[in-house]
Protein backbone atom coordinates (compact mmCIF):
# COMPACT_ATOMS: atom_id res chain seq x y z
CA UNK A 1 0.00 0.00 0.00
CA UNK A 2 1.24 3.44 -0.97
CA UNK A 3 0.20 6.36 1.08
CA UNK A 4 -0.53 9.30 -1.28
CA UNK A 5 1.21 12.26 0.04
CA UNK A 6 -0.73 15.36 1.80
CA UNK A 7 -4.00 13.11 0.92
CA UNK A 8 -6.79 11.56 3.01
CA UNK A 9 -7.38 9.07 0.00
CA UNK A 10 -5.42 5.72 0.13
CA UNK A 11 -5.13 4.32 -2.98
CA UNK A 12 -5.13 0.13 -3.16
CA UNK A 13 -5.01 -2.18 -6.29
CA UNK A 14 -7.33 -5.34 -6.17
CA UNK A 15 -8.84 -7.77 -8.74
CA UNK A 16 -12.12 -8.75 -7.75
CA UNK A 17 -15.10 -10.09 -9.56
CA UNK A 18 -18.14 -8.84 -7.64
CA UNK A 19 -17.00 -8.16 -4.56
CA UNK A 20 -19.06 -4.65 -3.01
CA UNK A 21 -16.88 -2.51 -0.71
CA UNK A 22 -19.76 0.76 -0.30
CA UNK A 23 -17.30 2.76 1.23
CA UNK A 24 -14.71 2.43 -1.38
CA UNK A 25 -16.00 1.77 -5.03
CA UNK A 26 -16.79 5.09 -6.53
CA UNK A 27 -20.10 3.65 -7.62
CA UNK A 28 -22.17 1.91 -4.95
CA UNK A 29 -24.15 -1.14 -5.84
CA UNK A 30 -21.44 -2.07 -8.96
CA UNK A 31 -20.24 -5.44 -10.28
CA UNK A 32 -16.82 -5.48 -11.09
CA UNK A 33 -16.84 -8.56 -13.29
CA UNK A 34 -13.61 -9.54 -12.90
CA UNK A 35 -11.95 -5.74 -14.00
CA UNK A 36 -9.28 -4.06 -12.37
CA UNK A 37 -10.12 -1.10 -10.18
CA UNK A 38 -8.60 1.40 -8.20
CA UNK A 39 -11.12 2.50 -5.25
CA UNK A 40 -10.11 5.29 -3.07
CA UNK A 41 -10.16 4.28 0.52
CA UNK A 42 -12.25 7.03 2.71
CA UNK A 43 -10.20 8.30 5.61
CA UNK A 44 -12.99 8.11 8.23
CA UNK A 45 -11.58 10.32 10.68
CA UNK A 46 -13.27 13.38 8.78
CA UNK A 47 -16.84 13.96 10.08
CA UNK A 48 -19.93 13.03 8.83
CA UNK A 49 -21.30 16.63 8.94
CA UNK A 50 -19.63 17.11 5.16
CA UNK A 51 -22.64 13.96 3.69
CA UNK A 52 -25.51 15.97 5.50
CA UNK A 53 -24.69 19.11 3.95
CA UNK A 54 -23.75 17.34 0.23
CA UNK A 55 -26.54 15.02 0.19
CA UNK A 56 -26.06 14.24 -3.96
CA UNK A 57 -23.05 12.86 -3.17
CA UNK A 58 -22.11 9.49 -1.94
CA UNK A 59 -18.96 10.17 -0.35
CA UNK A 60 -18.04 12.86 1.76
CA UNK A 61 -15.45 15.62 -0.24
CA UNK A 62 -11.95 16.71 0.61
CA UNK A 63 -13.24 20.40 0.59
CA UNK A 64 -15.92 22.55 -0.52
CA UNK A 65 -13.74 24.09 -2.69
CA UNK A 66 -11.63 21.02 -3.44
CA UNK A 67 -14.54 17.94 -3.57
CA UNK A 68 -13.13 14.72 -4.14
CA UNK A 69 -12.60 13.54 -7.69
CA UNK A 70 -12.19 10.19 -9.14
CA UNK A 71 -14.08 7.63 -11.52
CA UNK A 72 -17.15 8.70 -12.51
CA UNK A 73 -17.25 11.94 -10.14
CA UNK A 74 -16.89 14.74 -12.91
CA UNK A 75 -20.84 14.57 -14.06
CA UNK A 76 -21.58 14.20 -10.14
CA UNK A 77 -18.75 17.01 -9.77
CA UNK A 78 -21.11 19.39 -12.63
CA UNK A 79 -24.21 19.04 -10.54
CA UNK A 80 -23.02 20.02 -7.64
CA UNK A 81 -21.90 23.37 -9.26
CA UNK A 82 -24.71 24.09 -11.56
CA UNK A 83 -26.88 25.68 -9.56
CA UNK A 84 -24.49 28.32 -8.52
CA UNK A 85 -22.97 29.16 -11.48
CA UNK A 86 -26.09 29.79 -13.26
CA UNK A 87 -27.36 32.11 -9.76
CA UNK A 88 -23.92 34.00 -10.10
CA UNK A 89 -24.37 34.72 -14.30
CA UNK A 90 -28.31 35.67 -13.42
CA UNK A 91 -26.74 38.40 -10.74
CA UNK A 92 -23.41 39.68 -13.32
CA UNK A 93 -25.96 40.08 -16.21
CA UNK A 94 -28.60 41.85 -13.90
CA UNK A 95 -25.82 44.27 -13.04
CA UNK A 96 -26.03 47.65 -15.62
CA UNK A 97 -22.95 48.69 -17.97
CA UNK A 98 -21.08 45.69 -16.56
CA UNK A 99 -20.53 44.80 -20.38
CA UNK A 100 -20.83 48.07 -21.77
CA UNK A 101 -24.33 49.58 -23.35
CA UNK A 102 -23.99 48.20 -26.49
CA UNK A 103 -23.96 50.83 -29.48
CA UNK A 104 -26.25 53.74 -29.85
CA UNK A 105 -28.53 53.66 -33.29
CA UNK A 106 -29.59 57.15 -34.60
CA UNK A 107 -32.42 57.06 -36.96
CA UNK A 108 -32.64 59.97 -39.14
CA UNK A 109 -35.43 61.90 -39.63
CA UNK A 110 -37.06 63.04 -43.47
CA UNK A 111 -38.02 66.56 -42.47
CA UNK A 112 -37.84 68.25 -38.84
CA UNK A 113 -39.36 71.62 -37.80
CA UNK A 114 -37.00 73.31 -35.03
CA UNK A 115 -37.14 76.51 -32.50
CA UNK A 116 -34.73 79.16 -33.04
CA UNK A 117 -31.59 78.57 -32.38
CA UNK A 118 -29.20 75.52 -32.36
CA UNK A 119 -30.37 72.52 -33.89
CA UNK A 120 -29.98 69.31 -31.12
CA UNK A 121 -29.21 65.59 -32.36
CA UNK A 122 -32.43 64.26 -30.88
CA UNK A 123 -34.15 67.15 -33.14
CA UNK A 124 -33.14 65.39 -36.09
CA UNK A 125 -33.50 62.16 -34.98
CA UNK A 126 -34.86 59.42 -33.17
CA UNK A 127 -32.01 57.72 -30.76
CA UNK A 128 -32.17 54.45 -29.38
CA UNK A 129 -29.99 52.39 -26.83
CA UNK A 130 -29.62 50.99 -23.29
CA UNK A 131 -28.66 53.52 -21.35
CA UNK A 132 -31.10 56.78 -20.49
CA UNK A 133 -28.70 58.81 -19.46
CA UNK A 134 -26.03 57.77 -22.29
CA UNK A 135 -28.91 58.66 -24.73
CA UNK A 136 -30.02 62.15 -23.32
CA UNK A 137 -26.57 63.21 -23.03
CA UNK A 138 -26.08 61.55 -27.42
CA UNK A 139 -29.23 64.20 -27.69
CA UNK A 140 -28.17 66.93 -26.36
CA UNK A 141 -24.79 67.32 -28.78
CA UNK A 142 -25.24 70.45 -31.40
CA UNK A 143 -25.74 69.89 -35.03
CA UNK A 144 -26.00 73.11 -36.50
CA UNK A 145 -27.51 76.70 -36.56
CA UNK A 146 -31.30 77.05 -37.14
CA UNK A 147 -31.84 78.07 -40.84
CA UNK A 148 -33.84 81.29 -41.34
CA UNK A 149 -37.61 81.38 -41.52
CA UNK A 150 -38.49 80.48 -45.31
CA UNK A 151 -35.26 78.90 -45.65
CA UNK A 152 -34.32 74.77 -45.65
CA UNK A 153 -31.24 73.21 -44.74
CA UNK A 154 -30.24 69.88 -45.49
CA UNK A 155 -28.02 67.25 -43.83
CA UNK A 156 -26.86 63.72 -45.13
CA UNK A 157 -25.85 60.64 -42.87
CA UNK A 158 -22.20 61.27 -43.97
CA UNK A 159 -22.57 64.95 -42.78
CA UNK A 160 -24.19 64.09 -39.05
CA UNK A 161 -21.56 61.06 -39.18
CA UNK A 162 -18.45 63.73 -39.48
CA UNK A 163 -20.36 66.27 -36.99
CA UNK A 164 -20.56 63.61 -34.42
CA UNK A 165 -16.99 62.11 -35.16
CA UNK A 166 -16.05 66.12 -34.40
CA UNK A 167 -17.67 66.12 -31.01
CA UNK A 168 -15.42 65.41 -28.44
CA UNK A 169 -17.61 63.31 -26.03
CA UNK A 170 -19.50 61.41 -28.35
CA UNK A 171 -19.32 57.80 -28.37
CA UNK A 172 -17.64 55.71 -30.53
CA UNK A 173 -20.12 53.36 -31.43
CA UNK A 174 -22.49 54.83 -33.08
CA UNK A 175 -25.31 53.95 -36.22
CA UNK A 176 -26.98 56.15 -38.28
CA UNK A 177 -29.96 54.72 -40.27
CA UNK A 178 -33.18 56.44 -41.32
CA UNK A 179 -33.43 58.68 -44.09
CA UNK A 180 -30.76 59.47 -46.70
CA UNK A 181 -31.68 63.68 -46.53
CA UNK A 182 -32.86 65.36 -43.39
CA UNK A 183 -34.95 68.86 -44.02
CA UNK A 184 -34.42 71.23 -41.59
CA UNK A 185 -37.10 74.26 -41.00
CA UNK A 186 -37.48 76.82 -38.64
CA UNK A 187 -40.77 76.53 -36.99
CA UNK A 188 -43.57 79.50 -37.05
CA UNK A 189 -47.06 80.07 -35.59
CA UNK A 190 -50.64 80.48 -37.07
CA UNK A 191 -51.26 84.04 -38.21
CA UNK A 192 -54.71 85.51 -36.52
CA UNK A 193 -57.37 87.36 -38.08
CA UNK A 194 -56.88 90.56 -35.88
CA UNK A 195 -53.70 91.09 -37.69
CA UNK A 196 -54.57 90.88 -41.46
CA UNK A 197 -57.72 93.17 -40.55
CA UNK A 198 -56.59 96.75 -39.62
CA UNK A 199 -54.08 95.94 -42.94
CA UNK A 200 -56.51 95.14 -45.30
CA UNK A 201 -58.57 97.73 -43.93
CA UNK A 202 -55.90 100.17 -44.19
CA UNK A 203 -55.10 99.35 -47.73
CA UNK A 204 -59.02 99.74 -48.64
CA UNK A 205 -58.95 102.87 -47.68
CA UNK A 206 -56.18 104.11 -49.48
CA UNK A 207 -56.84 102.92 -52.72
CA UNK A 208 -60.97 103.35 -52.98
CA UNK A 209 -62.93 106.07 -51.67
CA UNK A 210 -64.51 104.06 -49.05
CA UNK A 211 -64.49 105.17 -45.27
CA UNK A 212 -63.36 102.55 -42.21
CA UNK A 213 -66.53 102.81 -40.63
CA UNK A 214 -67.95 101.68 -44.39
CA UNK A 215 -65.36 98.46 -44.87
CA UNK A 216 -66.18 95.08 -43.19
CA UNK A 217 -63.81 92.29 -43.67
CA UNK A 218 -65.80 89.25 -42.70
CA UNK A 219 -64.36 85.61 -43.35
CA UNK A 220 -60.97 84.32 -44.31
CA UNK A 221 -60.50 81.19 -46.13
CA UNK A 222 -57.14 79.60 -46.05
CA UNK A 223 -56.03 81.39 -42.86
CA UNK A 224 -55.35 78.08 -41.06
CA UNK A 225 -52.81 77.19 -44.02
CA UNK A 226 -50.55 79.97 -43.28
CA UNK A 227 -47.41 79.71 -41.45
CA UNK A 228 -45.58 83.03 -40.50
CA UNK A 229 -42.47 83.14 -38.27
CA UNK A 230 -42.75 83.21 -34.60
CA UNK A 231 -40.75 86.80 -33.57
CA UNK A 232 -42.47 89.64 -33.98
CA UNK A 233 -42.05 91.26 -38.26
CA UNK A 234 -44.01 93.42 -40.30
CA UNK A 235 -46.97 92.72 -42.46
CA UNK A 236 -47.33 94.56 -45.57
CA UNK A 237 -49.36 94.03 -48.71
CA UNK A 238 -47.41 93.73 -51.77
CA UNK A 239 -47.67 95.45 -54.80
CA UNK A 240 -49.12 92.29 -56.87
CA UNK A 241 -52.75 94.25 -57.38
CA UNK A 242 -55.46 92.70 -55.60
CA UNK A 243 -58.09 90.60 -57.20
CA UNK A 244 -62.09 91.53 -56.48
CA UNK A 245 -64.82 89.53 -57.63
CA UNK A 246 -67.93 87.93 -56.03
CA UNK A 247 -67.71 89.71 -52.42
CA UNK A 248 -63.86 88.84 -51.75
CA UNK A 249 -60.60 90.01 -52.51
CA UNK A 250 -57.29 87.92 -53.18
CA UNK A 251 -54.19 89.84 -51.80
CA UNK A 252 -50.96 88.67 -51.93
CA UNK A 253 -49.03 89.56 -48.67
CA UNK A 254 -45.23 90.34 -47.37
CA UNK A 255 -43.71 89.78 -43.77
CA UNK A 256 -40.46 91.79 -43.28
CA UNK A 257 -38.23 92.01 -40.54
CA UNK A 258 -35.01 94.60 -40.18
CA UNK A 259 -35.94 95.44 -44.05
CA UNK A 260 -35.50 91.86 -45.03
CA UNK A 261 -38.90 89.46 -46.37
CA UNK A 262 -39.17 86.08 -44.71
CA UNK A 263 -41.97 85.04 -46.38
CA UNK A 264 -44.88 86.09 -48.40
CA UNK A 265 -48.49 84.31 -49.15
CA UNK A 266 -52.08 85.10 -50.81
CA UNK A 267 -54.89 85.53 -48.67
CA UNK A 268 -58.99 85.24 -49.68
CA UNK A 269 -60.90 87.47 -47.71
CA UNK A 270 -64.91 88.15 -47.85
CA UNK A 271 -65.31 92.09 -48.09
CA UNK A 272 -68.46 93.68 -47.42
CA UNK A 273 -69.10 97.65 -48.67
CA UNK A 274 -71.97 99.54 -48.02
CA UNK A 275 -72.06 102.77 -48.28
CA UNK A 276 -73.87 106.11 -49.51
CA UNK A 277 -73.32 106.52 -53.56
CA UNK A 278 -74.78 107.87 -56.22
CA UNK A 279 -77.22 106.38 -58.33
CA UNK A 280 -79.57 106.41 -60.81
CA UNK A 281 -82.80 108.34 -59.69
CA UNK A 282 -84.76 107.45 -63.33
CA UNK A 283 -84.19 105.64 -66.26
CA UNK A 284 -81.52 107.23 -68.28
CA UNK A 285 -80.65 106.10 -71.98
CA UNK A 286 -78.03 106.14 -73.47
CA UNK A 287 -76.38 109.55 -74.83
CA UNK A 288 -78.37 111.49 -72.63
CA UNK A 289 -76.23 114.36 -70.84
CA UNK A 290 -76.97 113.95 -67.04
CA UNK A 291 -78.62 116.38 -65.57
CA UNK A 292 -79.27 117.03 -61.58
CA UNK A 293 -82.64 115.77 -61.46
CA UNK A 294 -81.31 112.25 -63.14
CA UNK A 295 -79.51 111.27 -60.08
CA UNK A 296 -79.81 110.60 -56.14
CA UNK A 297 -76.83 109.67 -53.17
CA UNK A 298 -78.32 106.13 -51.99
CA UNK A 299 -77.02 103.60 -49.16
CA UNK A 300 -76.50 100.22 -51.12
CA UNK A 301 -73.95 97.37 -51.48
CA UNK A 302 -70.89 97.40 -53.25
CA UNK A 303 -70.63 93.73 -55.03
CA UNK A 304 -66.81 95.20 -56.40
CA UNK A 305 -64.96 97.34 -53.90
CA UNK A 306 -62.62 97.91 -56.59
CA UNK A 307 -65.21 99.96 -58.66
CA UNK A 308 -64.50 103.55 -59.30
CA UNK A 309 -68.49 104.63 -58.28
CA UNK A 310 -69.38 108.29 -57.93
CA UNK A 311 -69.93 109.87 -54.63
CA UNK A 312 -70.71 113.45 -55.59
CA UNK A 313 -73.22 114.65 -57.94
CA UNK A 314 -71.05 117.46 -59.22
CA UNK A 315 -69.16 114.42 -60.54
CA UNK A 316 -72.01 113.01 -63.08
CA UNK A 317 -73.79 116.11 -64.02
CA UNK A 318 -73.12 117.55 -67.40
CA UNK A 319 -71.70 114.00 -68.30
CA UNK A 320 -73.05 111.91 -71.41
CA UNK A 321 -74.02 108.04 -70.47
CA UNK A 322 -72.81 105.60 -72.05
CA UNK A 323 -74.60 103.18 -71.59
CA UNK A 324 -78.48 102.83 -70.35
CA UNK A 325 -78.99 103.14 -66.82
CA UNK A 326 -82.29 101.92 -64.46
CA UNK A 327 -83.49 103.47 -61.25
CA UNK A 328 -81.35 102.18 -58.17
CA UNK A 329 -77.99 101.55 -60.77
CA UNK A 330 -74.92 103.06 -58.80
CA UNK A 331 -73.28 105.72 -61.65
CA UNK A 332 -69.44 105.10 -62.45
CA UNK A 333 -66.92 106.89 -64.39
CA UNK A 334 -66.35 104.27 -66.55
CA UNK A 335 -70.27 104.62 -68.08
CA UNK A 336 -69.88 108.37 -68.08
CA UNK A 337 -68.05 110.41 -70.31
CA UNK A 338 -67.41 114.09 -70.92
CA UNK A 339 -70.09 115.09 -73.96
CA UNK A 340 -68.67 116.75 -76.70
CA UNK A 341 -67.57 120.39 -76.86
CA UNK A 342 -66.68 121.08 -80.82
CA UNK A 343 -68.08 118.73 -83.45
CA UNK A 344 -67.05 117.91 -86.64
CA UNK A 345 -67.92 120.38 -89.31
CA UNK A 346 -68.31 123.29 -86.73
CA UNK A 347 -66.41 126.63 -87.30
CA UNK A 348 -64.28 127.38 -83.90
CA UNK A 349 -61.98 129.89 -82.90
CA UNK A 350 -58.71 129.21 -82.88
CA UNK A 351 -55.66 130.41 -80.29
CA UNK A 352 -52.21 130.53 -81.04
CA UNK A 353 -50.41 132.09 -77.93
CA UNK A 354 -45.90 132.38 -77.56
CA UNK A 355 -43.40 134.87 -76.60
CA UNK A 356 -45.94 137.25 -75.48
CA UNK A 357 -48.23 136.99 -78.65
CA UNK A 358 -51.36 135.90 -79.30
CA UNK A 359 -53.14 135.10 -82.70
CA UNK A 360 -56.63 134.29 -83.56
CA UNK A 361 -58.25 133.12 -86.91
CA UNK A 362 -61.44 130.76 -87.59
CA UNK A 363 -61.36 127.41 -88.35
CA UNK A 364 -63.60 124.51 -89.49
CA UNK A 365 -63.55 121.18 -86.88
CA UNK A 366 -62.93 118.08 -88.91
CA UNK A 367 -63.50 115.94 -85.85
CA UNK A 368 -65.25 115.49 -82.54
CA UNK A 369 -63.54 116.69 -79.43
CA UNK A 370 -64.59 117.10 -75.83
CA UNK A 371 -62.66 119.03 -72.98
CA UNK A 372 -58.97 118.27 -73.27
CA UNK A 373 -58.99 115.95 -76.84
CA UNK A 374 -56.60 117.20 -79.27
CA UNK A 375 -57.89 117.29 -83.01
CA UNK A 376 -57.53 118.49 -86.30
CA UNK A 377 -59.07 121.95 -87.54
CA UNK A 378 -58.97 123.49 -91.06
CA UNK A 379 -57.73 126.84 -91.10
CA UNK A 380 -60.53 128.65 -93.09
CA UNK A 381 -57.78 131.43 -94.39
CA UNK A 382 -54.85 129.23 -95.94
CA UNK A 383 -56.83 125.81 -95.84
CA UNK A 384 -53.95 124.38 -93.44
CA UNK A 385 -55.16 121.92 -91.69
CA UNK A 386 -53.85 121.75 -87.82
CA UNK A 387 -54.02 120.08 -84.69
CA UNK A 388 -55.54 121.98 -81.54
CA UNK A 389 -56.70 121.14 -78.24
CA UNK A 390 -60.38 121.53 -77.21
CA UNK A 391 -60.67 123.70 -74.48
CA UNK A 392 -64.10 125.03 -74.20
CA UNK A 393 -67.14 125.38 -76.01
CA UNK A 394 -65.75 126.03 -79.84
CA UNK A 395 -63.06 127.08 -78.52
CA UNK A 396 -59.83 125.35 -79.78
CA UNK A 397 -55.72 126.52 -79.44
CA UNK A 398 -52.35 124.85 -81.02
CA UNK A 399 -50.28 123.33 -78.01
Amino acid sequence: MKQVTNSLLTLRLFRSTAARFANGFPRDEVSTNGRLLTPFHVHREEKQLLCSILPVRSCPPRSFIHPRLGEGRIRSLLQTIKYPVMAVAVILLSIPGLYGSGPVQVQLKETVLVESGKVLLKDIANLEGKEPDLINKIGSLPIIDSPEFGEVKTLSRHQVDEILQRTRNAPPEIRICGAPIVQIRLKGRRIHAEEIVPVLTAFMMERTPWREHEIEIHSFKNLEEIEVPAEEFDLRISEKSPIFGNGRMLVSFDAFRDGKKLTSFWLAAGIRIKAEILAAAQRIPYGKVIAPEDVVIAVTDIEDPDTAIMRNADEAIGNTAKRSFYPGDPLTRETLMKPFLVNSGDTVHLRLEGNGIVLTALARAEQNGRLGQVIRVRNLEFSNVLKARVTGRAQVEIP
